[in-house]
């Protein structure tokens, strides 16, 4: 957690750097071993709610969320397209063979879906295009599915954060009815993003 809030309080100090962290998070997130070590959707989150309480756009953060979900994916599948199997053997996959193990049997069980699907499951999310370079899926077929699961994935983590951020400014300003409104859509959107992790 001291990643999340060294890169809120980054934000919060250095409006210009939000734009940068939110680019690199959501490409950190979605690279293979990088996204089982660096918690990047809470970084992602937590500058989107910083940005959004300094008042700054959200849109920017949203487009390049989106761009660097897309790259993080393209590298994972690069990777195990270049590299194959000998990915298996080095670190720290050698010492945790359990997660290339889900990620096969996830592969193996949704193909081509299986790359959209695993964006909103913890892990799975970066080592499943891994798996999928592994395998020789098509690279237009990838391509569909990261693009199109990336365009879903971003609203629904930068949005809610952007809802938090924005409930905590209306909070502090006084302003207790449009807190209120505004931590009702929190609440739905959290709701949302529930849902989505849960199917």
């Amino acid at each position: 957690m001291d990643l999340v809030s060294a890169a809120s309080d980054a934000v919060a100090q250095h409006h210009a750097l939000a734009v940068l962290i939110a680019f690199l998070a959501a490409i950190i997130e979605a690279v293979a071993v990088l996204g089982i070590l660096v918690p990047g959707t809470p970084i992602l989150m937590a500058v989107a709610g910083a940005a959004a309480a300094a008042g700054l756009p959200i849109l920017p953060i949203l487009v390049v969320s989106v761009i660097g979900a897309v790259i993080g994916d393209g590298i994972s599948f690069w990777l195990g397209h270049a590299y194959g199997g000998h990915l298996r053997a080095a670190w720290p996959l050698r010492q945790r063979p359990w997660i290339m193990a889900k990620a096969d049997a996830f592969f193996r069980r949704y193909g081509t879906a299986s790359v959209a699907v695993c964006r909103f499951i913890p892990v799975l999310r970066s080592t499943v295009p891994l798996v999928a370079g592994m395998s020789g899926l098509a690279i237009s077929r990838f391509f569909f599915a990261n693009v199109a699961s990336a365009l879903v994935w971003a609203p629904v983590h930068v949005l809610p954060a952007q809802l938090a951020g924005r409930t905590l400014t209306r909070i502090e300003g006084g302003d207790w009815r449009g807190a209120a409104l505004l931590g009702g859509a929190l609440v739905a959107g959290v709701v949302v993003v529930w849902l989505a992790h849960r199917l």
